[in-house]
């Protein structure tokens, strides 16, 4: 059923100005129509309906607001965007300041990624080749060809190596194969609902150190490692990572727009500190503890319906907060020999945005 959503003006502080021209403020409209997502749970989600990423009116207000209220939101048919219509997209939200055409606000992540040479903001992503798109010529052989089919990776974008990390996360759909390749969602305000009560520490007291280590082996569910080993950095070339030393990240959350109590989560756990603890002090709980620790926080969340699995179909825009929604891809298994392409912007965030706790 459709939801026609009336929304009402919101409020300066929920409005983020980074990269909002004034003919985009101009084109604030009032209404949006939403549905719930094809074959997923209603608690989290829309699909946006009869909405052109590429128009000079966008329901500017209307959007930001579902956003923050859903977490995640599709838009179909957006095939025909170019590269500097999907940047002005997501500079509505709340990223740094960036020149939209030669910004250096990308987070890598845990891979190495090929972007556009006049967009360096915008990378692609899955398994494919490309030759001479927006200027780039390359191909990629996918990074999760050795996954078991139901292996899981969950994680908030660039948690494990970018202060601030990114807010806002956007990926379109150029090619996708005719089965598998699928990107799976889940709440994690409902995951901060059904925190376990005998989580020790309490959640709201600890903060998670991550670090994208050199080698390590991710739990089949997704949510922590069984071992690591080294790290990777900024000085080794072949990755395109921020942060050698890693980040320290509350797990519950007050998100800044909607005020919602949240988790936010990555697998690259390291061991976990409290609030309380000064930034020297040493881990309360080590490599082993911590990601026992994580993986008994999102267990309940992460269960099998309270998931969305979104199929893709070429020109789907899919728009989430990583503050309000964690994700994983799938194993490559499933399409072996098709392409699967994706253009995808993960930016930083103004550091006001950045992952703010809960108890502050």
């Amino acid at each position: 059923e459709i939801l026609h959503i009336r929304m009402m003006i919101l409020r300066s502080l929920f409005l983020p100005k980074a990269g909002l021209s004034s003919s985009a403020r101009r084109a604030f409209t009032t209404s949006l129509s939403l549905r719930p997502l094809p074959s997923g749970p209603t608690h989290f989600g829309r699909e946006v309906l009869n909405v052109d990423l590429a128009s000079p009116n966008l329901p500017v207000e209307a959007i930001v607001s579902a956003l923050y209220e859903h977490g995640v939101l599709l838009f179909r048919n957006q095939s025909h965007l170019t590269p500097l219509e999907e940047m002005r997209f997501a500079q509505l939200f709340t990223h740094q300041p960036d020149d939209i055409g030669g910004g250096q606000s990308y987070t890598g992540g845990a891979g190495t990624q090929h972007r556009l040479p006049n967009y360096p903001s915008i990378a692609l992503v899955g398994s494919y080749h490309v030759k001479n798109f927006y200027g780039l010529t390359a191909e990629s052989p996918g990074v999760y060809n050795d996954w078991h089919p139901n292996q899981r990776a969950w994680h908030c974008d660039g948690l494990a190596d970018t202060n601030p990390p990114p807010d806002l996360t956007t990926m379109r759909c150029l090619q996708t194969p005719s089965r598998g390749g699928e990107t799976i969602f889940a709440s994690s305000v409902k995951a901060a609902e059904l925190l376990p009560d005998s989580l020790d520490p309490p959640p709201e007291d600890v903060r998670i150190n991550y670090r994208l280590f050199g080698k390590y082996e991710i739990a089949r569910e997704g949510t922590n490692l069984l071992w690591a080993q080294g790290s990777k950095g900024s000085t080794d070339a072949a990755w395109d990572v921020n942060l050698a030393a890693g980040t320290t990240v509350p797990l519950v959350v007050r998100e800044r727009h909607s005020g919602k109590r949240s988790l936010v989560g990555s697998y690259h756990v390291a061991s976990i500190s409290l609030m309380e603890d000064a930034p020297d002090a040493p881990p309360r709980l080590g490599f082993e503890e911590a990601n026992r620790y994580v993986a008994d926080a999102w267990r309940p969340g992460l269960a099998d319906d309270l998931l969305y699995k979104h199929q893709w179909q070429v020109g789907d825009l899919v728009a989430w907060s990583n503050r309000l929604v964690i994700h994983t891809a799938t194993s490559t298994v499933a399409y072996k020999g098709e392409s699967r392409l994706h253009t995808r912007i993960r930016m930083r965030s103004q550091p006001e945005y950045a992952p703010m706790p809960w108890k502050t």
